[in-house]
C-alpha cells in the first residue's frame, strides 16, 4: 500500500471518529442554596446583595472572583455585589473543581415603558397565574453582553442559546431557570444511553420576552418561556442542517422523531422517583414553514402534557 494511500485512510478514519459523549457530572457532593449542583459547570442568578450558601460533602476551598466570600471546610458563604454582573466561584474537592457561575440580576425596577435599557421587554402580568410562585413576575435579568453569550452555564449549553430571537443591539437580558439547566443536561444523558447523537442539540427558544411573545403571535400570556423555564430542542447532529435528524431510525424525519424524545422524557421522568423537583410541561410539535419538529420541555412545577 502507497504511503499516500495509507495517508487518505488514516484520514478518512480520523474525520469519522465520534468522541465520547461526557456527562461533566461534578466529582463531588455540592449544594448551593439547598439545591444539589450535580455538574462540573453550572449556573445560578441572585439578585444584588443577596447569599449563596455552600455545603460540601469533603473538605474543600473556594475562590471567587468577585463579591465578599467567607467559610471553610464544607461550609461556605457568598454575598453578591451591590451592582449587576457575571461573577465565577470554583470550588475544589477531592481532587476535582466545579466551576460555578453567578449572574447577578438587573433588578426588574429597572424596565420603564416596557424597555431595559434600550432592550424592549414588554409588560408581564401583573398577578401570577392561579397565584403560582412559578409565575410571579420576575426580579431580575441576567445581563449578557456579547462576550458573555459564550460562556458555557452547564456542560452542553451556553448562554446565548437561551438567548431571546428578537433583533437588538448588546446588552441583552434573559432569565434562566436552573432546574431548566438539569433537566436539559439530563435529557441528553438520556437520549444518549439510547443511541442518540446529542452533540448538534440546537435550543430553537428558549427565554421570550413578553414583547417577543405576543408579536410572533404567541397569545399564552403565561408562556413558560417568558420565565426563562422552558426550552424547545431538535436534534441536528448529522447531518447538520438545522432540521431534525432520524432519531427513531425509521429512515423518516418528522414529528415522530420529535414524539420518540417524547416517550423517552416522559418515561424516564414518570419512573425515576428523584425527579419530583423537576416536574412541568412535555409536548411535540410538528414541523411547518418555519421549523421543523421539535420536543418543547420545561419546568413549570406539577406535570402537564399535550
Amino acid at each position: 500500500m502507497s504511503t499516500l494511500l495509507k495517508m487518505l485512510l488514516l484520514m478518512l478514519c480520523c474525520s469519522q471518529t465520534v468522541l465520547a459523549f461526557e456527562p461533566g457530572l461534578a466529582g463531588f457532593g455540592l449544594s448551593v442554596n439547598g439545591s444539589r449542583v450535580p455538574f462540573n459547570i453550572f449556573s445560578i442568578s441572585l439578585m444584588p446583595g443577596e447569599t449563596a450558601e455552600l455545603k460540601l460533602e469533603q473538605a474543600g476551598t473556594v475562590s471567587a472572583s468577585g463579591g465578599k466570600l467567607e467559610g471553610s471546610e464544607k461550609r461556605w458563604r457568598w454575598r453578591a455585589p451591590a451592582s449587576s454582573g457575571h461573577h465565577t466561584l470554583r470550588i475544589n474537592a477531592k481532587g476535582s473543581t466545579v466551576s460555578l457561575n453567578v449572574f447577578v440580576l438587573r433588578p426588574a425596577s429597572n424596565i420603564k415603558n416596557g424597555f431595559l435599557g434600550e432592550y424592549r421587554m414588554g409588560e408581564y402580568q401583573s398577578q401570577p397565574l392561579k397565584g403560582l410562585a412559578s409565575y410571579q413576575k420576575p426580579r431580575g435579568f441576567i445581563e449578557v453582553s456579547k462576550e458573555l453569550a459564550e460562556l458555557q452555564v452547564s456542560p452542553h449549553f451556553t448562554l446565548g442559546e437561551f438567548l431571546c430571537k428578537q433583533a437588538s443591539g448588546w446588552p441583552k437580558y434573559l432569565i434562566l431557570s436552573e432546574k431548566l439547566l438539569v433537566k436539559l443536561e439530563l435529557a441528553l444523558q438520556l437520549f444518549e444511553k439510547n443511541g442518540i447523537d446529542t452533540s448538534g442539540v440546537v435550543v430553537m427558544s428558549g427565554y421570550r420576552t413578553p414583547w417577543y411573545n405576543q408579536s410572533i403571535g404567541n397569545s399564552t400570556k403565561y408562556s413558560r418561556h417568558l420565565y426563562g423555564g422552558a426550552a424547545d430542542i431538535y436534534i441536528d447532529s448529522a447531518p447538520r442542517d438545522g432540521r431534525m435528524d432520524d432519531v427513531n431510525k425509521d429512515g423518516k424525519r418528522d414529528q415522530n422523531d420529535a414524539k420518540y424524545l417524547y416517550q423517552l422524557v416522559d418515561g424516564w421522568l414518570s419512573e425515576d422517583e428523584d425527579t419530583a423537583d423537576l416536574r412541568g410541561g412535555l409536548s411535540h410539535y410538528r414541523a411547518n414553514a418555519a421549523h421543523g419538529p421539535f420536543l418543547h420541555i420545561d419546568t413549570r412545577g406539577h406535570r402537564a402534557r399535550w
